[in-house]
């Protein structure tokens, strides 16, 4: 499968309608998440036979300065672990789907697998489960819910991309942990770590992925092919279907010291609403204070905790020395980065703890759970699975 056909086989976002204010509180502390709906086995698309696109294994990293592939607009997918930073570009990762990565020093290194639906426009890091004392490897599987499910080449147990959890072969019940993950401009992540390095391109494929100076689109609304349709679980109304959001993920707390949460809160925040201004909005989940940032012009969007030694802070946008948009907090006058690092001020050096959140298309996200909440809308109950009687044992 070539470039010029996969654009036709991957789609992208369409924007659709909500409205939330800047700098706003919501008073309600969300919906409670305790299970995802049951798996149907019978909807899980094996598209292994079908496509010609792999994962790939610990790719070719360059210097910014010699990555003379990328155009400033591009999105990519940047992570920072063990004091280094690392940028994916989308343009490869769509065709690819999936790295296979580490990502550190020699003796101070991790194991990650970077993902990507480009339909559903989600990119997901996760922490590579070791088995046997070896990392896993993963490559593509096929569809659920309309988003990529992936398997493992050890033992071929097929995990999804949305909860990160095996739901067939011998590891179905594990789960992998999420680390965080800025979905962005290559320019916006060369400002904020202008020491970082890059994914360069894959010789064996070049020929399939979209030119140099191609921007990955964002804009499309209906699924790409017919086998998409079928492997949907649930469907919500409550936004359009194909509506971009942040979609955030937090343990509920009051849990016993040491004790496992009991349940996780799930809220969507629509990037529409936003008004294409870069946006501080200070939110409540559960009892925990969070603020989602949004940055106009390179559409990025994080969560973090407002919460920093002890005092809770509220996130506004003023300009800068310079005259352009920056997250301040009102208590100490600090400036932030969007990923909630204290670059200036009182607080400078300090950080913010990010809360596990992703890009993502409506449907993608409430397909999994159903009962999230979308800020500002919460007396719209959470509508019933389409599949709500169906139960398949994964096997």
């Amino acid at each position: 499968m070539f470039a010029a056909n996969r654009i036709a086989l991957f789609l992208a976002l369409c924007m659709g309608v909500a409205t939330l204010s800047c700098v706003a509180q919501s008073s309600d502390n969300g919906k409670r998440s305790t299970q995802p709906p049951p798996i149907r086995l019978s909807a899980l698309w094996d598209g292994r036979k079908s496509v010609d696109f792999h994962s790939v294994q610990f790719p070719r990293m360059v210097r910014a300065s010699d990555a003379h592939f990328l155009i400033d607009p591009e999105y990519v997918l940047g992570i920072t672990e063990n004091g280094e930073s690392r940028a994916y570009p989308t343009r490869f990762v769509s065709w690819h789907h999936i790295v296979n990565d580490r990502i550190g020093k020699p003796g101070n290194f991790s194991f990650v697998t970077i993902t990507y639906c480009i339909v559903c426009n989600s990119g997901i890091l996760f922490e590579t489960p070791v088995v046997n004392n070896r990392p896993l490897s993963f490559d593509f599987y096929g569809l659920y819910n309309g988003v990529m499910a992936l398997f493992d080449t050890s033992t071929n147990s097929v995990w999804l991309q949305i909860t990160g959890s095996a739901v067939k072969g011998p590891l179905t019940g594990r789960s992998m942990k999420t680390a965080p993950l800025l979905d962005t401009t290559w320019g916006e992540w060369k400002r904020l770590h202008p020491d970082t390095l890059v994914m360069a391109p894959d010789a064996h494929v070049k020929e399939d992925y979209e030119p140099r100076g191609s921007i990955m689109v964002r804009g499309y609304d209906s699924f790409p092919a017919a086998y998409f349709k079928p492997t949907i679980t649930h469907k919500d109304s409550r936004l359009p279907m194909f509506e971009p959001v942040l979609a955030v993920s937090l343990p509920e707390s009051g849990a016993a010291a040491g004790a496992a949460p009991t349940s996780i809160l799930h809220r969507a925040y629509p990037l529409k609403a936003f008004g294409g201004k870069t946006s501080a909005v200070n939110d409540v989940l559960g009892n925990e204070p969070i603020a989602v940032l949004f940055r106009a012009g390179s559409e990025t969007a994080s969560a973090v905790s407002r919460v920093i030694d002890g005092q809770t802070l509220n996130l506004e946008v003023r300009k800068n020395r310079l005259g352009k948009a920056d997250y301040y907090d009102r208590e100490t006058g600090s400036r932030w980065t969007i990923e909630g690092r204290a670059v200036d001020g009182p607080l400078a050096g300090k950080s913010l703890a990010r809360i596990d959140s992703h890009m993502s298309q409506w449907y993608g996200w409430v397909s999994y759970f159903p009962d999230t909440s979308i800020f500002g809308r919460d007396r719209e109950a959470p509508q019933p699975s389409i599949a709500a009687s169906a139960r398949i044992v994964a096997k």
